[in-house]
């Protein structure tokens, strides 16, 4: 297990408070690191995600937002980082009040170095503990299946395998405490892969541990009678959502990065779209299984289904001898890959039919097939030999040796792969040029985000998060922080502002946080800046 110090992350206006934490107590001793601190709830926000603290400790009185709705935002998106209150002894009862949305502790100010050092012990035994629960493959009621487990896991497979021994009625669905949600006749599959070293477990600790990995997916993100957790016959651990108010893709990124950290093993997972229909569930599985395969092929860790194969395309007549992961190969525009994998088929079939060169033909066809009728379903026009089947077959057949034909496949490969990463990349490039210029003319709405933008554009938002990073060198938030600095330059070259003033107009409601990051695009304060405006110099 990764025992990296625990991270806190503190959260307070006042400067001589943050320094008072940092200093009253020796946090090397807890095996805790200070990892950085917010002046507001609105930073705190910001900064949570890029730190993913274990522990935040937050002053309940703060401008903007105050400790309670900052610690309601956080439980919403991270559940397991631990929250700790500074209340004042006349806030207590309303600090109380915390206590629904998952707030761990209270330390009462002034602060007192015993009772912050006590606190702070014990939370960090019970989030280790927690961890330990992964990690030591503890024997617990919590994590064992028992023989309910092991009946619902078999009829979850079913279902989701399409097999014909599904035929269970509500009723008896219910039994086994699959409870459905009849008025939301919409499912979702999301797989998850953990790279489990075999040779640091036994086979039987090996699915131990899946099934710890299951427990936490359970006990922390699929509370929902209608939401499933289980592993498939691969060994992938299976997200099954029949619930609207879940959102498989933000949970599957989360515990994606949180099996990755506390594993310390590579972690994979691939999206399938929703369906309607339970007899549709095998559809989001077996896209959720190609998309799993498709980060093996480009890397990425998490793979969202594509819509524009459908599952008839995927298992036309003409692609049954295709391997999938050349299929996805070619897909996602990977040249080096698709040749690699392409060159293995090709081989191991000669290896297995020395004579029969027809055969191999037949194979060579079948691929530019399959890459003819995907560039059609991209619409991306074909050039060269690629625009010409009639002599393409002639030219394969005439072909009279096995390396010829090797050959002649692998560069038809590379071509088309080469025109599907260039039409992907245009696509990505177009929606990051329109998503910078809606930034650039929607900079002073203080609710533009990420997600709001990424569900404006219809894309995923870590998808989004990506290409933008890929395409523009940096990330969207240091985009946004960026342009709206930019305008608040321009702004004070038109009129003299308050930093306060500057901040609402450019969307960004904490002034605090608007002169640090004002510092930042800048090179330099604020008040530096406009005392340089004002004596004549360009900033």
């Amino acid at each position: 297990m990764n025992e990296r110090p625990l991270r806190v992350m503190l959260v307070d206006d006042e400067s001589n408070i943050k320094n008072l934490l940092r200093l009253c107590i020796d946090w090397q001793s807890l095996n805790m690191e200070i990892a950085g601190d917010a002046s507001s709830g609105l930073e705190a926000i910001d900064m949570a995600e890029s730190l993913m603290p274990d522990i935040i400790i937050t002053d309940i009185q703060m401008p903007y937002m105050d400790g309670l709705e900052l610690s309601k935002i956080i439980k919403a998106k991270h559940r397991d980082i631990a929250i700790v209150i500074l209340t004042a002894h006349d806030e207590f009862a309303y600090a109380q009040s915390a206590v629904s949305i998952g707030v761990s502790d209270f330390i009462l100010k002034p602060i007192d170095r015993d009772v912050l050092f006590e606190t702070m012990s014990k939370l960090s035994q019970s989030i280790i503990s927690n961890r330990l629960r992964l990690s030591r493959l503890e024997l617990s009621h919590q994590y064992i299946k028992n023989s309910l487990d092991v009946l619902q896991g078999k009829v979850l497979n079913d279902l989701i395998s399409n097999s014909p021994e599904f035929s269970f009625q509500p009723e008896e669905l219910n039994l086994l405490d699959i409870n459905l949600d009849a008025s939301y006749d919409t499912y979702q599959v999301s797989l998850i892969n953990t790279a489990i070293d075999r040779g640091k477990y036994t086979a039987l600790e090996s699915q131990m541990l899946l099934q710890n990995c299951c427990g936490y997916i359970k006990d922390c993100w699929l509370l929902s009678s209608s939401a499933f957790v289980f592993t498939d016959i691969y060994n992938n651990i299976v997200l099954l959502s029949n619930d609207p108010s879940i959102y498989l893709n933000d949970i599957s990124e989360h515990v994606v990065r949180y099996f990755k950290e506390q594993l310390a093993a590579p972690v994979s997972c691939g999206i399938g779209m929703p369906v309607n229909g339970i007899g549709n569930v095998f559809l989001s599985y077996r896209q959720a299984l190609n998309a799993l395969k498709l980060c093996y092929i480009t890397g990425e860790e998490i793979t969202f289904a594509d819509s524009h194969i459908s599952e008839a395309q995927q298992s036309g007549p003409q692609q049954h001898m295709l391997d999938d992961n050349l299929k996805l190969a070619i897909k996602s525009g990977s040249a080096v890959q698709a040749v690699d994998i392409a060159s293995k088929i090709l081989n191991a079939y000669a290896r297995e039919n020395i004579n029969d060169l027809n055969g191999i033909k037949i194979l060579a066809l079948n691929i530019f097939i399959y890459v003819k009728d995907l560039l059609s379903e991209m619409k991306i026009a074909p050039v060269g030999n690629l625009s010409l089947p009639g002599e393409m077959l002639l030219e394969v057949f005439s072909l009279p040796r096995y390396s010829d034909v090797e050959n002649t496949v692998t560069g038809l490969i590379e071509k088309a792969c080469g025109l599907i990463y260039e039409a992907l990349s245009t696509k990505s490039s177009s929606v990051v040029a329109q998503v910078t210029s809606y930034i650039d003319e929607n900079f002073s709405d203080c609710s533009l985000s990420l997600k709001s933008v990424a569900d404006k554009f219809f894309v995923n938002s870590s998808y989004l998060s990506r290409i933008f990073k890929k395409d523009t060198g940096i990330s969207f938030s240091e985009y946004l922080i960026k342009v709206r600095i930019e305008n608040a330059m321009k702004l004070l070259e038109e009129q003299d502002y308050k930093a306060y003033q500057l901040a609402q107009l450019t969307g960004i409601p904490d002034p605090n946080y608007f002169v640090k990051c004002f510092k930042k695009i800048s090179g330099m304060s604020f008040a530096e800046y406009k005392q340089k405006k004002e004596s004549g110099d360009t900033p």
